[in-house]
C-alpha cells in the first residue's frame, strides 16, 4: 500500500535540494512538523545514512529504522524494513515502511513536492488488521496530509533563505 500526498511551492525546483534538508534536519524541527512525531535521530555510517522516527500513527506506535537507498537533490527514496510497529501500542508487528519525496518543476517560479508512505505488510492477515484498525488508509492519510504540509512549508522557508542556497 501506497498514499501519496502533493503539494505546490512557491519556489524554483532548481533551488530545493532534497539531501540537504533530511540530512540537516534536527530531532527538534521533525518533532514540529506533527504532533505524532516523537523523536528523531540520524547518521552516517560508512558513507550511508540513517535515520531513526518513533511515531504514533491512529492506534499504532511506529520505530523506524530508515536506510536512505536513493538520493539526488530533488529525489529521495528511504525504505524501513525493519519498523516495528506496536498494534494498540501492545502489539509487536514487523513491517516494511517505503518514504520517498520529490520535487517536480512547474514553471521557473513554482515546482510540486510530493510525499509518499506505506505499509508493506509480511502478511495478509496482518494487512487485514492493520485496515480495520485505521493504520491502512485512514491514519496514514491523516498523518501524511499533516506532516507533509508542515515538509513542504519547511522546504519552501529554508530554500527561500540564503543560508540554504
Amino acid at each position: 500500500m501506497r498514499i501519496t500526498k502533493k503539494f505546490k511551492l512557491q519556489i524554483a525546483a532548481k533551488n530545493v535540494d532534497l539531501y540537504k534538508w533530511v540530512t540537516e534536519m534536527t530531532p527538534a524541527e521533525y518533532e514540529s512538523f506533527s504532533k505524532a512525531h516523537k523523536a528523531m535521530g540520524s547518521y552516517f555510517e560508512d558513507g550511508e545514512f540513517y535515520m531513526v522516527n518513533v511515531e504514533n500513527m491512529g492506534n499504532e506506535m511506529i520505530v523506524q529504522h530508515y536506510q536512505l537507498k536513493e538520493h539526488t537533490e530533488d529525489h529521495l527514496r528511504f525504505y524501513s524494513d525493519r519498523t516495528e510497529a506496536y498494534i494498540w501500542r501492545w502489539i509487536p508487528a514487523i513491517v516494511g515502511v517505503p518514504w520517498e519525496m520529490k520535487v517536480t518543476p512547474i514553471d521557473n517560479n513554482s515546482c510540486e513536492f510530493s510525499c509518499t508512505i506505506g505499509a508493506d505488510f509480511p502478511s495478509r492477515l496482518l494487512a487485514l488488521a492493520a485496515w480495520i484498525n485505521g493504520f491502512g488508509g485512514f491514519f496514514m492519510r491523516k498523518h501524511l496530509a499533516d506532516e507533509g504540509g508542515k515538509f513542504a512549508k519547511d522546504i519552501e522557508k529554508k530554500f527561500n533563505n540564503y543560508r540554504y542556497v
